[in-house]
């Protein structure tokens, strides 16, 4: 893949470019249902910031952790938070999220993330969002038709008196 912008810093930065990447694609064609697949717990809270950040788009949000259809979730916007509600439909999305998390050592094999791929339906757009380059360092890049990808880095510090 080829980098198509400068680098963003931060949560911000993040979060911008993904909404600008959704827009994007809506002004192609309009985006109905967006599916996010990564791993539970270490992913959700992702699929939450991204969600958030899509709020005024509204379009529906469905989660799949860990690429398995028989466990979708609505995602719906509270007042302070996201709500996973069992159920709704994963199939025939116009956009996929897949998250970095999957393929983290322990994920599913590249060959069911490409299975859960042509299941859910082939008219779609698919955007990856990972930390560190794990989707290059785990050969995702070249196999996995992302349309999009955001690759994040983050800081951290530890102060102490």
């Amino acid at each position: 893949m080829k980098k198509i912008e400068t680098e963003s810093k931060g949560i911000t930065g993040f979060l911008r470019s993904f909404k600008q990447i959704v827009e994007d694609i809506n002004k192609e064609k309009e985006i109905k249902r967006i599916v996010f697949t990564g791993n539970k717990f270490t992913c959700t809270p992702f699929v939450e910031l991204l969600t958030y950040v899509i709020r005024s788009m509204d379009k529906e949000i469905i989660y799949v952790p860990a690429i398995n259809l028989d466990d979708p979730y609505k995602v719906i916007l509270s007042n302070v938070d996201c709500d996973f509600v069992k159920g709704g439909d994963p199939y025939n999305p116009d956009l996929v999220v897949i998250m970095g998390g999957l393929a983290m050592p322990g994920g599913p094999e590249i060959p069911s993330v490409e299975k859960f791929l042509e299941k859910i339906g082939n008219n779609k757009k698919v955007i990856g969002v990972c930390f560190m380059s794990i989707f290059e360092k785990s050969g995702w890049c070249n196999i996995i038709k992302f349309d999009y990808m955001i690759d994040i880095f983050m800081d951290s510090s530890i102060f102490g008196r």
